[in-house]
């Protein structure tokens, strides 16, 4: 039948207008497919259904049916328009948006009605309301009496800021769970024929006002019309009520449109990478800067001020002394030693050496008083009590001080740590030490996308030198808040802020930068932290905005410290051992009760040893923790020797690393001060192997503590040995024999190096004079270069000789 149908549509189709061949197309589509039903949601549940529950909870819909009416209830809450809309985090402090706070509002506007079916969507605000329909009555009129009831009621349940409305259901209502949230642009699904926009429109207005419908192309694969509301409660509420209606056989499906932004700067990112990510960057840098810079200055300052540390506050202050002090006693039963301060109490103790150490501290108040514009170095052994003098007997009263560790930055091992660490310091705060690694991720990403670096990675270098730019500002405002709450005060104040600072020295903050060690840890991998603090500090003498001191027991750091401030002398205060009565007096304080019980024997011995070992305190407490572990004062004694000639054969005379000094310069230092205690520095400038560069020599050996420099006015005058003890420890080197002949017989062969090494080059030079027509011109010369190459050789023959000799002992 279809296809005698087809052929006679043919034979018409050339008299017949099209718009007559078409309505005959659909007749003959509707007249073809006569007696099957329609597909859709309705159909597909009914047809797959063997025994099993077609509730919305199991399918998703709210299948029509001819006794009940559905009613869709509007705004009940704010919807949520997306996954993080920060609404849905609000909006539950004025109304309850669960779904158990949803039903329980609805039923309580339709309690005057039985068997209601309801069912809540949280997520778009709403609500689902299925009554059974009265015996003969309309849906229509059921409705609008519905409509009208429950209006009144929601009228006296007002809710600000929502304004609940209620729409009848004229399709079947797809219920999804799949996080599709609402958007203001409808995707209208026809499955028939088309609808024109005004059939769209006329369907779309009672629930909000439309702003644009676009209908499909020809030619478009999906043939889906775009209905664009002004708000998304309108489309909320038109998705709900209409998708799945039919309208003349056309069954219409209804979907939200995804969002997709299309602003401005999206698209210009998108467009423009290589202009809009640097942009981004700088933009977010200088957002960074200023937000935290003014946070990070506050607490540079407040570290400096000390307005939160915890001695400013009674009850904290004797909280933390109760734990101090138990803390002490637990390490005093667990055998733990000695902090330095609590050794300091001891020398406190004795007027012989506070009364050289008061003096000091009494130079250095004055010169805080006196402003001088230059740095201070406090200099001394290990042990010689620097920052007992320095915190405790000058800056104890003292406000506005920051005190600064190199070694608790300088021993970090991994980058962050070296941030964090130095950040503490000085109390820069909030760091963010991971960024470092984010940022080079960054960076490689945008220079896979641009082609270009972002220039976000910072080296650790960059990142302290940030830091230590930005304390700057920060002590320049609080040096001068003083001057600035006078210039606010007083009218006639005109000073200028250098002036004010010269004559008020009091108002500008002390950095104090312990243990300072620049020259002797110069090949660590953060050693660059000691040159930044040099400058850092010479900027900060320069600009008079604050005192600087050092702290430190290494002799060559005071040269760097000299080349970063070339334009003004370094003041320096030289902590020297203790005197042999302080020293004698330290050991009998320390040991008791334990050198009180001894006869006259015993604390003879002890006198003895301890004159002989010296006022180094670090050697001193030694020397008492070996008594009281049960040796005698001359086995401590010899156990300290012992342990330093170890150190030295070690280190100096056998190690392989270069210290600016060889093996044969070393020993032949430790034979001359073996014979004499204080060594001129003119029988050094003779030594054959000193001539060169007497000077860097000596001051490599003062670095790694081999030797002390003795000077007079900044001028070297005599060497001694690096420490009392090692006095002792030269003299049983050269007697131990087998020390003796190793060393000797390196240092023998060093000699033998350097004349050879000499008399090649003199050698060169005699050579040259060959091609000289009239050679008794240069005869002074000449000779002088023929006694250089006679002595050099008979100094190798010496050497050779006593070479033999030690090979037959």
């Amino acid at each position: 039948m279809l296809t005698v149908q087809s052929r006679a549509l043919s034979s018409l189709s050339r008299s017949i207008a099209p718009v007559t061949l078409l309505m005959l197309k659909r007749g003959l589509a509707t007249y073809s497919y006569t007696g099957r039903k329609p597909i859709n949601e309705a159909t597909i549940i009914e047809n797959s259904n063997l025994g099993e529950d077609t509730n919305i909870s199991d399918t998703g819909f709210i299948l029509k049916s001819n006794n009940k009416t559905t009613l869709y209830i509007d705004h009940i809450c704010f919807p949520k328009e997306s996954k993080w809309d920060i609404k849905q985090f609000i909006s539950p402090l004025l109304y309850p948006s669960s779904a158990e706070a949803i039903t329980k509002y609805v039923a309580d506007l339709t309690s005057s009605y039985k068997n209601v079916e309801i069912i809540p969507i949280p997520r778009d605000g709403g609500a689902f309301a299925t009554f059974e329909l009265p015996a003969a009555t309309t849906p229509q009129l059921y409705n609008k009496s519905i409509i009208y009831n429950l209006s009144e009621k929601i009228v006296k349940k007002h809710r600000f800021f929502l304004r609940i409305g209620i729409f009848p259901v004229k399709g079947i209502p797809w219920v999804e769970d799949m996080g599709r949230y609402a958007s203001k642009t409808l995707k209208v699904k026809f499955e028939g024929d088309e609808l024109s926009q005004e059939s769209l429109y006329a369907m779309f207005r009672r629930y909000g006002k439309i702003s644009d419908i676009v209908l499909p192309k020809p030619g478009d694969m999906e043939r889906v019309a775009l209905v664009t509301f002004w708000s998304n409660r309108s489309a909320i509420c038109a998705r709900h009520c209409l998708t799945g209606s039919d309208v003349g056989g056309t069954t219409i499906h209804i979907h939200y449109k995804k969002k997709v932004s299309d602003h401005w700067l999206p698209t210009f990112i998108r467009d423009h990478p290589r202009i809009a990510i640097p942009l981004l960057l700088a933009f977010a840098a200088a957002t960074a800067v200023l937000i935290f810079d003014p946070v990070r200055s506050w607490f540079i300052k407040e570290k400096i001020k000390g307005e939160l540390e915890i001695n400013r506050y009674f009850w904290l202050q004797e909280m933390w002394r109760g734990w101090i002090t138990t803390r002490n006693k637990v390490k005093g039963l667990l055998n733990y030693k000695q902090n330095e301060e609590a050794e300091w109490e001891l020398w406190g103790e004795i007027d012989d050496l506070m009364e050289e150490r008061e003096k000091k501290a009494k130079d250095l108040k004055i010169w805080l008083e006196e402003n001088v514009n230059s740095m201070i170095v406090v200099q001394g052994p290990p042990g010689s009590g620097k920052r007992h003098l320095v915190n405790t007997m000058v800056l104890e009263d003292r406000e506005n001080v920051l005190y600064f560790d190199c070694e608790n930055v300088i021993k970090s091992r991994k980058d962050y740590q070296l941030i964090q660490s130095f950040a503490h310091e000085i109390g820069y705060f909030p760091v963010f030490s991971f960024v470092s690694s984010v940022s080079s991720f960054i960076d490689l990403v945008v220079k896979s996308l641009t082609g270009q670096n972002s220039g976000l990675t910072e080296t650790k270098e960059s990142q302290t030198q940030a830091m230590l730019t930005l304390s700057i500002g920060a002590i320049r405002d609080l040096s001068l808040r003083s001057y600035r709450e006078m210039l606010s005060n007083n009218a006639d104040f005109n000073m200028k802020e250098e002036d004010y600072l010269q004559q008020n020295p009091h108002c500008k903050p002390v950095i104090v930068i312990d243990r300072y060690q620049s020259s002797r840890k110069k090949n660590q991998s953060n050693a660059f932290i000691y040159q930044q603090l040099a400058e850092w500090a010479a900027n900060l003498v320069q600009l008079n905005i604050a005192h600087v001191i050092f702290i430190t027991d290494d002799v060559g750091s005071v040269q760097d410290l000299i080349r970063a401030l070339p334009s003004a002398p370094i003041k320096r205060i030289v902590l020297s051992d203790a005197s042999k009565t302080a020293s004698s007096i330290y050991v009998k304080h320390a040991l008791g009760e334990d050198f009180v019980n001894q006869n006259e024997s015993y604390r003879a011995e002890l006198e003895k040893y301890t004159d002989m070992l010296g006022g180094r305190m670090r050697d001193l407490q030694m020397f008492v923790r070996r008594i009281r572990s049960g040796d005698s004062p001359k086995e401590a004694f010899e156990g300290l020797t012992q342990q330093s000639i170890e150190q030295l054969s070690q280190v100096f005379l056998a190690g392989t690393q270069d210290y600016g000094f060889n093996v044969s310069q070393a020993w032949q230092i430790i034979k001359l001060l073996s014979e004499k205690e204080e060594v001129p520095y003119d029988d050094i400038f003779l030594l054959p192997m000193f001539k060169a560069n007497t000077f860097k020599i000596l001051q490599s050996m003062e670095n790694v503590e081999l030797v002390r420099l003795n000077r007079i006015d900044g001028v070297i005058s005599s060497v001694l040995p690096g420490k009392p003890l090692y006095l002792r420890a030269f003299k049983e080197m050269m007697n131990d024999p087998e020390i003796y002949k190793a060393v000797q017989k390196e240092c023998l062969l060093g000699m033998i190096e350097f004349e050879t090494n000499r008399i090649r080059k003199f050698i060169e030079e005699l050579n040259k004079f060959k091609e000289v027509p009239e050679p008794k011109l240069f005869k002074e010369r000449l000779q002088y270069l023929s006694g250089k190459i006679e002595g050099g050789s008979k100094v190798i023959t010496e050497c050779e000789k006593e070479m033999m000799k030690l090979k037959e002992k």
